[in-house]
């Protein structure tokens, strides 16, 4: 009987430790004014580790003016999980990247050069190598084979 409440207990320790690392998130957020709808909050409650920069970068997506306040509530609030937010949340909403990369920063100085690399890795990767921005795509047309088969000089078919 004192081994199953002691392990219960220890169980409950543990579960509660998530429990108030995650409501930590939330009240961070709505410190810093981040509205957030019953589901949204309830996705943070339930993130554990990494899966909060899912549920960050899903905030941001939702409202990319207030990025850089729901990245810096995180990254306070979460620390240990400062790049994988930036990054995340870059992913999200591009365009932010730098005001991103500054609240996370200053959110967690000490992580600053990680934080950087993963926010300019991550718009690198959002815009794409080929991404002209305009909604279109380029593509170099200098290796594409001519029409006619040959590779080079007259468009006309030849006789064989």
């Amino acid at each position: 009987m004192r081994k199953t409440l002691v392990s219960l207990s220890i169980a409950l320790a543990f579960t509660s430790g998530a429990a108030l690392a995650d409501q930590a998130t939330v009240d961070a957020l709505q410190a810093a004014g981040v509205e957030m709808t019953a589901e949204q909050t309830a996705a943070v409650l339930a993130a554990q580790g990494e899966q909060i920069a899912a549920a960050v970068a899903a905030l941001v997506a939702a409202n990319p003016a207030q990025a850089a306040a729901i990245v810096s509530a995180a990254v306070s609030a979460n620390p240990a999980q400062a790049v994988a937010i930036t990054s995340a949340a870059v992913a999200a909403a591009p365009a932010q990247v730098g005001a991103i990369t500054a609240a996370a920063t200053a959110a967690a100085p000490s992580q600053a050069a990680a934080i950087t690399k993963a926010a300019n890795s991550a718009a690198a990767s959002a815009s794409g190598p080929t991404a002209t921005g305009s909604g279109s795509i380029s593509m170099p047309t200098n290796s594409i084979p001519s029409s006619s088969g040959g590779g080079g000089g007259s468009s006309v078919a030849s006789p064989n």
